[in-house]
């Protein structure tokens, strides 16, 4: 029976330790006081769709919401317009500069070649001193111009808007070239010089 005595003893001081412990109906039922702030604050997912006000702050964030996504597609479509106008700036810059780089580059080693060979050679195709002058010149004149300087040249001309363009020597060069070349019997004049930029 003591043992009983001592089981009954341990349940009451139990009891008496839960009382303790069980909050006071003043704090109120969470332990921490606040009641029912703390019941409102319990909703973990914030839908709380029947508190004053909820329509409005919905309203207020999807406007929000949706000026944000305004402002990003207009920066978007501004980011994407400026590339595609770059490209177009691109393409149209390549399609009337590659056609006048190809000829000065055929014009820089055909005049290259030409003045390389012998001076008997030379006689042979340039059948008189005058047009072997003529061949000098276009040489001195096409080795003056460095390949920064040609890019500049072409640059100058293609500002020239509306106004008369006046020919600048990348234009003048391959032309004489081509005047001086058709005088050889001898020579054949390939179909990319003849073309005209």
């Amino acid at each position: 029976m003591a043992g009983s005595e001592g089981v009954r003893g341990l349940a009451a001081s139990v009891g008496e330790l839960h009382m303790e412990a069980s909050p006071s109906r003043e704090e109120g039922t969470n332990g921490h006081g606040n009641g029912d702030a703390a019941a409102a604050d319990d909703d973990v997912w914030g839908d709380a769709s029947d508190s004053p006000g909820h329509d409005s702050d919905l309203k207020r964030e999807w406007e929000h919401r949706q000026e944000q996504f305004h402002k990003m597609g207009y920066r978007d479509g501004i980011t994407e317009g400026q590339k595609d106008v770059a490209q177009e700036g691109f393409n149209l810059g390549h399609r009337q500069s590659a056609d006048v780089a190809f000829k000065w580059g055929l014009v820089r080693g055909i005049t290259s070649a030409l003045a390389s060979l012998p001076d008997r050679l030379k006689e042979k195709l340039l059948l008189d001193a005058q047009r072997r002058g003529k061949l000098e010149d276009l040489h001195n004149s096409v080795q003056e111009i460095s390949a920064q300087g040609a890019l500049q040249l072409f640059h100058e001309s293609t500002l020239q808007d509306n106004r008369r363009p006046e020919e600048s020597k990348i234009q003048t060069i391959p032309k004489d070239l081509l005047l001086l070349l058709q005088e050889c019997p001898d020579v054949h004049v390939s179909e990319e010089l003849k073309r005209v930029p």
